[in-house]
């Protein structure tokens, strides 16, 4: 055999060996993170206001991080739902402030006086909250004849996670979580910012300023726009104490068969907050058909951080509007510790949480490992669904391993 037939020989095995190998994909188009410019992916109400600026922005691992000055600090915020809920916090603080400042009654003339410690501006209050929001409950007690300590019952604990505690007093925690509820911000969140301000208005109406904070109202009031279930949670976390909550929690996880154990483990984690563990739960316990939930539960209890909590707190809605609108399935499928489910028609679906995804050596051999997976074990498809964008090359090298795409899958 000369060389010339030895060199077609050899072509033809190429050939075949590609024709045989479908799940190959080389890594000759790996990706770098790119430059980000804010202005592509925010809108101009998250970009700046009056009360806020967004400073800088880049990528790293997945998510995008945000450098934002505002009325109430600087703040340092990793993903794209965090910076959504910290802008609108900015905000409604900001404004119940004007707000308060407009009032004419007895309160609002004493926080005036507080907030305005060097001028006519609010902003001393809320770039120093704890000392001032300390100051202004004790002048309150003085004058209603209360206590008022005006502490921060989220204080950092030595591991710096948040510690989720309410207010001594049952009346003021009610009191705290009406406001909140009032002003759509989140009772439970880990701004300590926020937490300042809740604890001062709910310590004054607690002493008797009954009409503290009331004609406050956030874009919240407009509740069309609030899913029935959403809505739902938000009263749930209105009405009930942690401790109703957790009962709460414990009973729904118990009803979709969730082990006792894993149940115990997370009504007692703490890094989650009260607001996802019932997030969580609600939307989960909206899928009761749905088998291997256990699963979801475990991935949950990795989480160490604020942004995972949120991750996860985002991944139970997405997966009930999938279960809801897109199509049923029968069983979450947790492979490789990835979020994933299979549908009634015998498909698997991965879950991707990232801002934006774009293709690498580990990305490239995290999908083929999806991808051969689903076809040895006979699935009649494969799909990724990204809670995020994707990029173009990545979407390319996606569909080349056979996965049907969807990018963007809000809850």
């Amino acid at each position: 055999m000369d060389i010339t037939n030895n060199v077609n020989y050899l072509k033809i095995g190429v050939i075949i060996l590609q024709l045989s190998c479908p799940l190959f994909v080389t890594a000759e188009s790996n990706e770098t993170y790119p430059v980000v410019n804010s202005n592509t992916i925010l809108s101009s109400e998250y970009l700046s206001s009056t009360y806020h600026r967004v400073d800088s922005v880049d990528i790293n691992n997945d998510f995008y991080h945000f450098i934002v000055e505002s009325d109430i600090g600087q703040y340092d915020i990793y993903s794209l739902a965090l910076l959504t809920k910290r802008v609108n916090e900015i905000k409604t603080i900001s404004r119940a402030i004007n707000t308060y400042k407009q009032q004419d009654d007895k309160f609002s003339g004493e926080l005036r006086s507080q907030l305005s410690l060097s001028g006519d501006s609010a902003v001393d209050f809320l770039t120093s909250p704890l000392n001032t929001a300390s100051n202004l409950a004790g002048q309150l007690a003085d004058n209603f004849n209360a206590t008022l300590t005006g502490e921060d019952p989220f204080h950092a604990d030595q591991s710096n996670s948040p510690s989720f505690n309410e207010p001594d007093n049952p009346t003021t925690a009610i009191h705290k979580r009406n406001i909140a509820f009032q002003l759509g911000l989140d009772v439970y969140t880990s701004n300590l910012k926020v937490q300042s301000f809740l604890n001062v208005v709910a310590n004054a109406r607690a002493s008797g300023r009954i009409s503290a904070g009331i004609g406050l109202s956030d874009d919240f009031s407009n509740r069309a726009s609030v899913s029935e279930l959403d809505l739902e949670i938000k009263y749930l976390i209105k009405n009930k104490s942690v401790a109703e909550l957790n009962y709460y929690n414990t009973e729904r996880l118990s009803m979709i068969g969730i082990k006792p154990s894993l149940i115990k483990t997370f009504i007692d984690n703490s890094i989650l907050s009260p607001t996802n563990k019932t997030t969580i739960t609600s939307y989960l316990s909206k899928m009761e058909h749905v088998s291997r939930l256990d699963s979801f539960i475990a991935l949950v209890l990795t989480t160490n951080n604020e942004l995972m909590a949120s991750v996860y707190e985002r991944m139970s809605q997405v997966l009930w509007q999938y279960y809801n609108n897109t199509e049923r399935f029968t069983a979450f499928y947790s492979y490789k510790d990835h979020v994933a489910v299979i549908t009634e028609s015998r498909r698997i679906v991965f879950f991707d949480y990232a801002d934006l995804l774009i293709w690498s050596e580990d990305k490239q051999k995290q999908y083929e490992q999806y991808a051969k997976h689903a076809e040895k074990s006979g699935y009649k498809g494969w799909e990724i669904v990204s809670l995020g964008n994707v990029s173009t090359i990545a979407s390319q090298k996606i569909s080349e391993l056979a996965f049907k795409l969807q990018t963007n899958f809000q809850e």
